[in-house]
């Protein structure tokens, strides 16, 4: 889509990845990508000399992620939110990469699958109260979230989480939220799915279903396409807490949403 105005089909790949993921690494891509290694490092070093990406490391592994400096950034990232809005919905979620996901790991196996999906749903059904921190593109200010959680079942496979609390935000300002969030646990497709009631429970807003990558790690399978707006998910367990990641990619948005789900202490 933008290749020929990138010059490089392997330059736009990498801009629409760090567009959705904000940071990642040559290995990252090849993996991803199943393309040649050396094309994508060549990729990084070209933009990085224009200035449009920087290189920095954490450990010995050489992350890329945009220049904060570089004079267009805006623009470019207004573009690129553009252009991905336009490719085909089963594109848009490749470029979504849960975090430490080629961690070396052994591939699960069915049983461990299912042990993870009903130890998931347990810590489910326990969760007490959020503390919740958001980043948006329309109010870079960063956002803190603390919540009330009251769990409602509905047999043994539907929960609700009703939430209810408060945005700190600047100069102690404050601004309460509700949420009602219906989680459904499908044993059969090995998932669960999340959805969100702002409609009322007979017209759910469908976010995305979670499936077991790795032990303790649940990422969606699928996005939910809300206008040109896609939605990507991720949940890690902990023995103190639940986190529910989001990501937003759109025309205007390019949200990132914490979400700590604690159990009682």
């Amino acid at each position: 889509m933008l290749s020929t105005l990138m010059g490089s089909k392997n330059i736009e790949r990498i801009l629409f990845f760090l567009l959705v993921n904000e940071k990642c690494y040559g290995m990252q891509l090849h993996r991803l990508l199943n393309t040649p290694l050396t094309p994508i490092q060549k990729g990084f070093s070209k933009l990085e000399k224009a200035g449009v990406i920087q290189s920095l490391y954490e450990g010995k592994t050489r992350y890329y992620r945009f220049n904060p400096v570089y004079p267009l950034k805006k623009e470019l990232e207004n573009l690129l939110r553009k252009a991905y809005e336009l490719l085909p919905v089963q594109e848009k979620r490749g470029y979504y990469i849960p975090e430490n996901i080629f961690s070396k790991s052994p591939l699960l196996s069915f049983k461990q699958s299912q042990e993870i999906l009903l130890e998931c749903w347990a810590r489910l059904k326990t969760v007490e109260m959020l503390q919740t921190h958001a980043t948006l593109i329309s109010d870079p200010a960063p956002k803190r979230g603390t919540a009330d959680i009251k769990v409602v079942e509905e047999g043994t496979s539907v929960i609700h989480f009703h939430e209810s609390g408060v945005w700190h935000l600047e100069k102690d300002r404050e601004i309460h939220f509700s949420n009602i969030l219906r989680w459904t646990l499908d044993m059969s497709s090995g998932t669960i799915g999340l959805e969100h009631l702002r409609h009322g429970a007979g017209k759910p807003v469908f976010l995305f279903h979670l499936k077991p990558k790795k032990l303790g790690l649940l990422v969606s399978i699928d996005s939910h396409l809300c206008g040109s707006d896609a939605y990507f998910g991720q949940v890690q367990l902990s023995p103190q807490y639940l986190q529910l990641s989001w990501k937003i990619v759109g025309p205007k948005k390019n949200d990132r949403i914490e979400s700590l789900y604690l159990y009682p202490s």
